[in-house]
């Protein structure tokens, strides 16, 4: 089984490499930042979240403020999607993975904490 940090070590690895290709491949800013949500929305729903709750306890409230920023970049996802979208969509997106960063170094702290109990 593997461990939170584990689960976010990967995505975060994996939003390098979306970067690290969206330059050498001359991507547009909107399919960098579409690529970002959808991969963060996988990750986060599909591995990282179950991880989290695996925790026993977790922290409900760490869990639910994840839910509602992945809730705001689905919102954001779709906006990119359409031919006409706020021109602010891609510095939401970026801030919103921000958000979602600083959200995971604290969940990762709290399973270290509770490891070391």
């Amino acid at each position: 089984m593997t461990t939170l940090r584990q689960e976010i070590d990967r995505w975060e690895a994996d939003l390098e490499n979306i970067a690290s290709t969206s330059q050498s491949d001359d991507w547009f800013l909107e399919e960098q930042r579409l690529t970002e949500a959808l991969h963060t929305l996988t990750a986060f729903r599909g591995r990282i979240i179950p991880a989290l709750v695996a925790q026993e306890p977790h922290d409900g409230i760490l869990v639910d403020e994840i839910e509602h920023l992945l809730d705001h970049l689905q919102d954001l996802r779709d906006d990119l999607y359409r031919t006409v979208h706020p021109p602010n969509s891609y510095r939401e997106v970026a801030e919103t993975l921000g958000a979602l960063r600083a959200l995971s170094r604290v969940a990762v702290r709290f399973e270290r904490a509770l490891e070391d109990v």
